[in-house]
């Protein structure tokens, strides 16, 4: 058991650093960097401008945390596929796997280390630009730190490690079942363009055919029809975007949204404090009521990764290595 153990953690530290001493580590995470900081300062400024007051039943905290969300839905996924793509089938092309399964390793001892080598590398990624955006953030908007925010800001850390994890694991499942790295990235970006830009698009329009109801600024107050047809089209695009992981991030951390904008509930204007949650930055709430609104999502996100993970290992464990 201890041989087993100690075989996991030397291939898992040969993929930490064989990641970490790459250019193409320094060049997402540089990428990745300075999208988020430059977000960071802006949101900051913003933060700064609105201090104290509601727009939209949305908190000012809130506000800057929905730049973070939708930086990290677009480049979270392409970062996690590049660390990925190639995890399996650049081994079986070179032939490594073939010697290094010569010596008193075996294929799950292999696999298993891989994965924990790119989960590591993928959750130092996630701290450090995670960390130092929001960190310029909460300087730039002169935020009491306080720490319920610290706990949050780890949620929200730990919510992007399993949102990226998902897209990691699918790049890792595609480099598996594929014969050459070009394939397994076009597949995973193939697959990423769909859910993260795509779904919304098709999800509106195919809801809109649907109910009828193409447009929202066809909806009159003064037609009940028109606004059951709006909310059924919402309802419907919602269940298709649901599709998405990205769905699920943002909403864990923006609350609910429909097209345009987010779930109207009983707040008002600016000023006004919202009478139900808006995301996990709402401090007017508690991270257990949070929990309890978004449990689906949060369960989606834990899920999916695992599910492509455990395919990705049996798969491998079938399959021929040899050229």
């Amino acid at each position: 058991m201890k041989r087993n153990v100690e075989n996991v953690f030397v291939v898992a530290q040969k993929e930490f650093a064989d990641s970490i001493w790459s250019p193409r580590f320094y060049l997402i995470l540089g990428i990745f960097m300075i999208a988020l900081l430059v977000n960071g300062y802006q949101a900051g400024q913003n933060i700064s401008g609105m201090s104290g007051r509601f727009f939209a039943g949305l908190s000012p905290l809130t506000m800057g945390f929905m730049g973070f969300a939708s930086q990290m839905s677009l480049l979270g996924p392409l970062i996690a596929i590049v660390l990925g793509f190639d995890a399996i089938v650049k081994e079986r092309k070179s032939g490594s796997l073939n010697v290094l399964l010569t010596h008193p390793v075996y294929r799950d001892q292999v696999i298993t280390g891989k994965l924990i080598g790119m989960m590591v590398t993928l959750g130092l990624v996630v701290v450090i630009a995670v960390g130092a955006s929001v960190g310029v953030m909460l300087g730039v908007s002169g935020i009491t730190v306080s720490v319920e925010l610290i706990s949050r800001i780890a949620v929200f850390m730990m919510l992007a490690f399993l949102f990226m994890l998902g897209y990691l694991a699918l790049s890792v499942a595609a480099s598996t079942f594929t014969k050459e790295s070009s394939d397994s990235l076009i597949y995973s970006i193939a697959v990423w363009l769909v859910l993260g830009l795509l779904l919304g698009m098709v999800a509106y329009t195919a809801a809109g055919i649907i109910t009828g109801q193409q447009r929202m600024f066809e909806v009159s107050s003064d037609d009940p029809s028109s606004m059951e047809k709006m909310e059924k089209r919402n309802k419907i695009a919602r269940n298709i975007m649901s599709l998405s992981p990205s769905t699920h991030f943002t909403e864990l951390i923006n609350g609910p949204q429909i097209s345009g904008g987010y779930v109207v509930t009983s707040a008002g204007g600016a000023g006004e404090r919202p009478s139900e949650m808006r995301g996990l930055f709402d401090t007017g709430f508690t991270l257990g009521h949070w929990v309890e609104q978004n449990w689906v999502n949060l369960v989606v996100l834990i899920v999916t990764p695992v599910i492509l993970l455990l395919v990705s290992y049996m798969a491998f464990m079938r399959q021929d290595i040899t050229l």
